[in-house]
């Protein structure tokens, strides 16, 4: 029987980053990978491009550029080895991260020799040859910048040109007539943005890959075939992937992915997702025989189960993952609240928590323990446990959906609003961030008049100020909204602002992220930056002082005394006979 268990969790660690099964290989593509294909825009991107490659005849490098795991190598060898319309046939492939160089020669010497047709020498004779490549882009950048890459100017000229390595979307296009053509990974995020939200269809499909309730489904299959396990009622894995299968539990480990991806700015590939999947249903320490042999002692059954139930899986352990341990800094429970916090002093006050446990678990597979364990007692009575499972109950009803929204959730979701906003052409609707960023400008040193800044708070006695009119210059884009979902996207803002009294503005451009957001709302609201957040924000900073370059201090400067209770002001103004001193 324990054979049978271990079968099923055998099956599901084929989604773990270190099985063999998640190794990209454009040589092979087995029944298990063609399985847990997901069509992405990316792939429909890199159709549509090679088919117009396919028409012109031309000879034609590919970049399939991106970062590691984020599914070059699948996509390669999916489109070699299960694709209906055969659109690699006329390619040669050939993945940087797997194929092996001969052991005389560097990597970039390696490099340079498979792309010896595309150097500069070469790559205007149209010998009709065709090359896919899959690229990190850092091996890229580092070839072109090489001694070798010297030989390849061209490529090196494509790449700046069509700003590759920039973090800002490009105009994505077949370029007519031109040898070298890409399509970037990095463009594309793991969700999209629309006018709701956040589209997840991608994640949605992958995930539910694992969990589809059909016999063509191998996690599920196997599944099945060990329903007749001895711990079966009482085993956490197979409860959490039943827990699961539920698509609101999925949405909500998607909310996850996507919050840690915009505030972290973290890259998460396919095999990473898989690898997440794996890690919230299967503690690394579980063990059959241990589970089994506890199953008649009500305590340490207890608090096992809950150990390794995909709630506490998420939050509870560090370094499962470096996914994992991303979501965990966004544990619910580090969120203060008032009505969390009654409902805190409420459970702790009990001592029959039978109620609370089951209301949390209605639904979920997790309510087993009102039957195969005395939780009302033991949850009530024993002052360690009891703090455990209520972690466990706070996290279950967050995956459920059935707690408040946060105020750092309704944050995220106005940030996620702006980014469509901006990435749709509808920059007129950035007004209040731009407003808000303006006003961050300003007191950044210091709160002073409308049009006032602190150019230098270094004098012990005075802060030195100067006019600065600053207004907003906002990007025209030609974005057309009638694309539903927008699938290429950076998720950082680009914010520019102009100096209002020059014949020729200047501007200056801020690329503001998630944290920078935050802080920006939080001084919206009154919140004083600390020597911390500006060590944080450096890029910020140095564009205070960009800004600062706007100002009049050239023809006039006030003085303010630091002192309370001293009521003055001093400004040394330029005029037509020189400095004009003037205490007010």
């Amino acid at each position: 029987m324990a054979e049978m268990a271990c079968a099923f969790i055998a099956e599901l660690s084929k989604l773990r980053k270190k099985s063999i099964e998640s190794v990209g290989n454009v040589t092979s593509f087995d029944e298990f990978k063609k399985y847990l294909h997901v069509l992405r825009p990316i792939e429909t991107e890199l159709r549509n491009l090679l088919k117009k490659i396919t028409e012109s005849n031309q000879k034609t490098l590919v970049l399939l550029c991106g970062s590691a795991g984020d599914g070059k190598s699948h996509l390669m060898s999916y489109l070699r080895h299960a694709d209906s319309e055969h659109l690699l046939d006329s390619f040669e492939l050939y993945n940087d991260a797997t194929e092996s160089s001969a052991p005389e020669l560097t990597f970039d010497e390696t490099l340079a020799e498979r792309l010896a047709p595309f150097n500069d020498e070469n790559y205007q004779i149209n010998d009709h040859y065709k090359m896919i490549m899959a690229i990190n882009l850092g091996t890229l950048n580092n070839f072109i910048e090489s001694e070798r890459g010297q030989n390849f100017s061209a490529l090196k000229k494509y790449v700046d040109e069509n700003e590759i390595f920039s973090s800002y979307m490009c105009e994505n296009h077949y370029r007519e007539n031109s040898v070298f053509q890409h399509v970037n990974f990095s463009d594309y995020q793991v969700f999209t943005l629309n006018e709701y939200g956040i589209g997840t269809e991608y994640l949605e499909n992958l995930i539910g890959k694992v969990f589809y309730h059909d016999t063509t489904n191998p996690f599920f299959r196997s599944f099945e075939e060990n329903s007749s396990c001895t711990l079966c009622q009482k085993c956490p894995v197979r409860h959490n992937y039943e827990f699961l299968s539920d698509p609101i539990h999925q949405k909500s480990l998607i909310n996850k992915i996507v919050e840690v991806v915009i505030k972290d700015k973290k890259i998460v590939s396919t095999r990473d997702v898989l690898d997440f999947i794996y890690n919230v249903l299967v503690h690394p320490e579980f063990d059959y025989s241990k589970m089994c042999q506890i199953t008649t002692n009500d305590t340490k059954y207890l608090s096992e189960y809950i150990k390794y139930t995909t709630p506490m899986l998420l939050y509870e352990y560090e370094d499962i993952s470096p996914l994992i341990n991303s979501i965990r800094k966004y544990d619910i429970l580090k969120v203060r609240q008032e009505e969390m916090d009654a409902d805190m002093i409420k459970f702790h006050s009990l001592e029959n928590i039978h109620d609370i446990f089951t209301d949390a678990t209605t639904g979920t597979p997790y309510i087993v323990l009102n039957s195969t364990t005395n939780i009302a007692n033991l949850g009530g009575t024993k002052s360690d446990l009891k703090k455990f499972v209520y972690r466990f109950v706070v996290r279950l009803k967050e995956m459920k959906g059935v707690l408040p929204i946060t105020e750092q959730q309704l944050l995220l979701k106005e940030y996620i609003q702006t980014l469509y906003y901006q990435n749709s052409g509808q920059e007129r609707k950035l007004n209040k961030l731009y407003d808000a960023t303006k006003k961050a400008i300003m007191n950044w040193d210091g709160q002073f008049d409308s049009d006032t800044i602190c150019i230098d708070d270094s004098n012990e006695r005075f802060w030195v100020l100067e006019q600065l009119q600053l207004k907003p210059a906002i990007y025209h884009k030609s974005n057309s909204l009638d694309e539903s979902d927008i699938q290429r996207f950076s998720i950082t803002l680009k914010l520019r602002f102009r100096n209002d009294v020059a014949s020729d503005p200047e501007t200056a451009e801020i690329s503001m992220d998630y944290s920078l957001f935050e802080m920006i709302t939080a001084m919206k609201n009154g919140y004083r930056p600390t020597v911390q957040d500006k060590n944080q924000h450096t890029d910020f900073v140095s564009f205070v002082q960009r800004v600062i370059e706007f100002g009049n201090k050239a023809d006039r400067i006030t003085l303010i005394p630091k002192e309370q209770g001293q009521d003055y002001r001093v400004t040394f103004e330029k005029t037509d006979f020189g400095y004009e001193f003037k205490v007010v």
